[in-house]
């Protein structure tokens, strides 16, 4: 990846147009090649999900996994573009907060929330109330920065994934779903701060490459899990060489290549967009479930996993029903103005 930056962090750079970027290609409209990538990101992070749970009830806490999974991606990625290229860490210092924020709030917190929201009420639940994101990142990205149209197709979309997502995580039951205790506050802050993670990975991919959006993120992640779980406390546990091993895997699979992906699939999409096609990895984790885990697939979550298909779908044929839309309204208007002026 070529990146075009001249300063470092440490000094300050002169004052730059929206449309100026640092360590950033131009960014062309592939929503095809856009739309392969998220669905890489989904089919990772829905993948591994069962492999997390196998491991949080056989083997480890979550705290560790989660702390492992974001500090060893970038112990991978500082590593990596240390020998490769140091350019990746150069960034304007007015953004430096902004990265700690995303790496805080819409890493480390939403992955805080969300298991501690499963652990206090159920899976389905802390599922279900985080994936309501998408509607966040709706209503945020159409009517208070005005960047994207929520027209007809969206709406439909939005509603085919939640209503999708609803029958497959909880097969139609809605006794799976109870939120109580310090789960009705985690909960709907396990939501959104991932709303928050997609708008303002978004914004930074607007001036900035995935990677130094990446390194950035997971490097202020991991700072923060190391202030929650010092070094001592993950010392004393003694893990073995086998753990470790898992560990490094687990973060591989779970975080790096599908936040990759998905980072790269952002730059080229809607974040509204990003959002809906999200709501499939809750889709993609109870089949591999089943298949890994030996875990229940019914007729009802069939369904559900259909709905959600069908909201992607519609979305990527969103641009040409919008044109052929647009060229129907268009050559009404025009036989109405023939009507009109014909004699």
């Amino acid at each position: 990846m070529e990146i075009r930056s001249r300063q470092i962090f440490t000094e300050p750079l002169p004052m730059i147009s929206d449309a100026t970027k640092i360590n950033n290609p131009i960014l062309h409209p592939q929503p095809l090649r856009g739309f392969f990538l998220l669905m890489t990101a989904v089919l990772f992070w829905g993948s591994s999900a069962p492999i997390g749970k196998y491991l949080i009830v056989n083997s480890y806490d979550t705290l560790i996994l989660a702390q492992t999974r974001t500090s060893l991606t970038f112990v991978l990625l500082l590593l990596f573009f240390l020998f490769k290229n140091r350019d990746v860490f150069k960034i304007h210092t007015e953004d430096i907060w902004k990265f700690a924020v995303l790496g805080v709030v819409g890493i480390s917190l939403t992955n805080y929330t969300y298991y501690f929201t499963a652990k206090e009420s159920s899976v389905a639940t802390a599922i279900l109330v985080q994936y309501t994101a998408p509607v966040w990142v709706v209503l945020y990205s159409v009517y208070i920065i005005k960047e994207e149209q929520f027209d007809r197709i969206t709406c439909i979309s939005l509603l085919f994934g939640l209503v999708g997502c609803f029958f497959a995580v909880t097969a139609g039951s809605m006794q799976s779903v109870n939120l109580r205790g310090w789960a009705i506050v985690t909960g709907p802050i396990s939501a959104f701060t991932f709303a928050y993670q997609i708008v303002a990975t978004k914004q930074l991919l607007k001036r900035y490459s995935v990677w130094t959006m990446l390194v950035y993120m997971f490097g202020f992640s991991a700072l923060f899990w190391l202030c929650v779980n010092p070094p001592w406390n993950i010392i004393a546990k003694n893990y073995t060489v086998q753990d470790w091993g898992i560990f490094w895997m687990f973060s591989i699979i779970s975080i790096l290549i599908p936040q990759t992906a998905f980072a790269s699939g952002l730059k080229l999409l809607d974040a509204s967009t990003a959002g809906i096609i999200g709501i499939l990895e809750p889709v993609v984790a109870i089949v591999a479930a089943f298949f890994m885990l030996g875990e229940s697939l019914g007729v009802v979550q069939l369904l559900g996993a259909a709905l959600v298909v069908a909201a992607v779908g519609l979305l990527q044929l969103h641009p040409v029903l919008r044109e052929n839309v647009t060229q129907s309204l268009s050559g009404d208007n025009r036989r109405d103005e023939t009507q009109v002026d014909a004699p």
